[in-house]
């Protein structure tokens, strides 16, 4: 008989192999290649197979070179415990859950699955792969040594039915992912491309080729307490690369060496806990959402939570609400000031203020009047009208900001911009009203060359008046409003070139 003995204190009852004390299963690999060389993993593997065929889910003490599970489909949970195995694969199978506890597994892979809960605790992986993996419950990685972590394709399963404890985990969020308590983890992957897992893979004659591309989807995504490989041959990497995420996103107790990268997706009530990002946090492309609890009670805490010691790099982002993306654009117009680079800095202010501006107007837009054919005044008590009256000057507010403000200059960063109107308005606009109205007149004699009219505009727009060319009839008000707009904007002019370069 095999002479291992479990935790409980029973022994196995299978009978040991010739040459050794230990059943197939059981014998460590030297010893099985000491005696049998290449063809203790056929022995190891049939044993194992035999094993499935029977209806046992539960492995301890095990080493297999690969444990392979195809095609299984099981309605109890799979469970390894206090094993050595070289490689797991699951691949088109439906399982109750699967339990990795206590497991020494170098390589872990599995793709185009149903599982229920997958839980793994005190474990030891090199590459930790999920592909095209439906899960019902949770997913739990958690107190283990882990150097990549690679989740293609996995989505949560609406409509299983949840259970009120989980491997004696009590939950009460299903769909959840939760990487936590992990050591020497190299880089953490989700849709990441991973050029060598295709060769992996076709190593064990798995076609790659077949595997869908979708979002990851879960209720709640959870990165806490990881520690990082500090090699310096992983400093120019990124080291948490997030792609195509639909779920809540929480980082939590973190200090991530070097980059940290989100692409695509939808990030709902994001949160950073703790957490310190030792270069760069880009977000390329993603949706944030956000509600009005988050806004009041996370959102304000955030900057004291989160420390990003390089960049924050915005890029074609989304957010379904004005106060969220004003905060973040000035994370990032924070982190780009620190290094003196002052143009990054100043695209991310005007973004920051058009968020706020979107942020103010929002709260009153509600009060425009509806515009039919005509427009109908509400018949409101006295009192009421007051309160009105200021939504409506909040709005005009909003208008003048974005007249003023942003359309003349983008809020003090564009310098350009101030000049291009100015030779537009002043050598177009205002001489063909004057033009084709004919309201300037030389001695009571109107003229007749546009560039005379031309002349006149700068002339009034420079506010020099030199008293040969004067306005007639409605030809006043449009020099009053040239004079007043060329004083603006030269004003505009000043003072955002001095914003711009003298600084």
């Amino acid at each position: 008989m095999c002479e291992y003995t479990f935790e409980n204190g029973e022994k196995c009852r299978i009978k040991a192999i010739s040459g050794s004390k230990y059943c197939s299963l059981h014998i460590p690999f030297e010893e099985g290649e000491l005696l049998y060389g290449e063809k203790i993993k056929e022995i190891k593997e049939r044993a194992f197979k035999r094993k499935l065929e029977r209806g046992v889910r539960h492995f301890e003490g095990i080493q297999l070179y690969e444990a392979r599970i195809s095609n299984l489909t099981s309605k109890k949970p799979l469970v390894f415990k206090n094993s050595k195995i070289k490689t797991l694969i699951v691949e088109s199978s439906h399982l109750k859950g699967i339990t990795l506890y206590k497991c020494e597994i170098e390589r872990v892979i599995i793709l185009s699955s149903t599982i229920g809960t997958l839980w793994i605790k005190g474990s030891t992986f090199f590459g930790f792969n999920l592909l095209d993996v439906k899960f019902g419950n949770s997913i739990y990685i958690r107190e283990s040594i882990v150097r990549y972590i690679m989740m293609n394709s996995v989505q949560h399963v609406e409509g299983m039915k949840p259970h009120e404890e989980e491997y004696g985990e009590k939950e009460a969020v299903y769909g959840r992912i939760e990487l936590s308590e992990l050591k020497k983890v190299r880089r953490i992957g989700i849709n990441s491309r991973y050029p060598l897992l295709k060769d992996v893979l076709e190593e064990h004659g798995i076609n790659f080729s077949g595997i869908s591309r979708k979002h990851v989807k879960a209720k709640i995504f959870i990165i806490k307490n990881i520690e990082f490989d500090p090699s310096p041959r992983f400093k120019r990497q990124v080291r948490v690369f997030i792609r195509n995420l639909d779920s809540i996103l929480q980082l939590e107790n973190l200090e991530i060496p070097r980059h940290v990268e989100i692409r695509g997706g939808r990030l709902r009530i994001p949160e950073f806990i703790h957490t310190t990002v030792q270069n760069n946090l880009v977000f390329r492309n993603v949706t944030f959402h956000g509600d009005i609890t988050w806004n009041l009670t996370v959102l304000p805490n955030l900057p004291a939570e989160l420390t990003v010691k390089g960049f924050v790099i915005l890029e074609k982002c989304r957010f379904n609400n004005p106060t969220m993306e004003e905060f973040f654009y000035r994370l990032a117009r924070i982190s780009w000031e620190k290094s003196g680079d002052k143009e990054k800095a100043d695209m991310y202010y005007y973004l920051e203020m058009l968020a706020r501006r979107k942020q103010k107007m929002g709260r009153y837009i509600t009060y425009l009047p509806k515009l039919g054919i005509g427009v109908k005044l509400p018949s409101l008590p006295f009192r009421k009208v007051q309160v009105k009256a200021k939504h409506y000057i909040h709005l005009l507010e909003g208008v003048f900001e974005w007249f003023f403000a942003d359309l003349t200059c983008k809020y003090g960063t564009d310098w350009k911009r101030p000049i291009l109107i100015w030779i537009f308005m002043v050598n177009i606009i205002f001489p063909s009203l004057f033009y084709f109205t004919k309201s300037v007149t030389s001695f009571g004699v109107p003229l007749e060359s546009f560039w005379d009219y031309e002349y006149f505009s700068i002339v009034t727009a420079t506010t020099l008046g030199y008293g040969d060319l004067h306005p007639i009839g409605i030809g006043r008000i449009f020099a009053s409003l040239e004079a007043l707009f060329g004083m603006f904007m030269w004003a505009v002019f000043l003072t955002v070139f001095a914003r711009k370069y003298m600084r």
